[in-house]
């Protein structure tokens, strides 16, 4: 039960959002927060059906082989490097990206707003970035 308490607490606030959607007046913002609402409950309902599924006293074994498993993987060196490294590429496609999609905006004409948006967005990725870096770098 224990482990279970952070997804019944969200199970929760998915009630009370549904709540809140159906009072509000406003059509897209009702749909909005009920959207939400059920989407939290189908995600923690989940969350819980995985956890009841795991510590079946049948599957105690398989569970155990798989947490160990996990562990290993997790504190493995190889493993590590390469969750960096995949990292890594991904910071770098995500920014190669959004230089593209504000080029191709800029041929189509968009509104500045949205322009200044995707520029903004790849600025904080790119700011994010070297503040972590410079971070770790300290750190190690």
């Amino acid at each position: 039960m224990k482990k279970m308490k952070p997804y019944i607490i969200m199970i929760l606030v998915g009630i009370v959002l549904i709540c809140a959607g159906q009072f509000l007046k406003s059509d897209y913002y009702s749909d909005m927060l009920f959207s939400m609402g059920v989407g939290i409950i189908i995600a923690e309902g989940g969350h819980m059906i995985r956890i009841i599924y795991w510590q079946n006293p049948k599957r105690r074994e398989e569970y155990e082989a798989k947490k160990r498993e996990t562990h290993i993987n997790y504190v493995d060196e190889r493993n590590q490097y390469l969750r960096m490294k995949a990292c890594h590429i991904t910071y770098q496609i995500m920014t190669i990206a959004l230089l593209i999609l504000s080029l191709m905006l800029a041929l189509f004409r968009v509104d500045a707003w949205i322009m200044i948006m995707i520029f903004l967005i790849f600025l904080f990725q790119y700011l994010t970035g070297d503040i972590v870096y410079r971070i770790l770098k300290r750190k190690m």
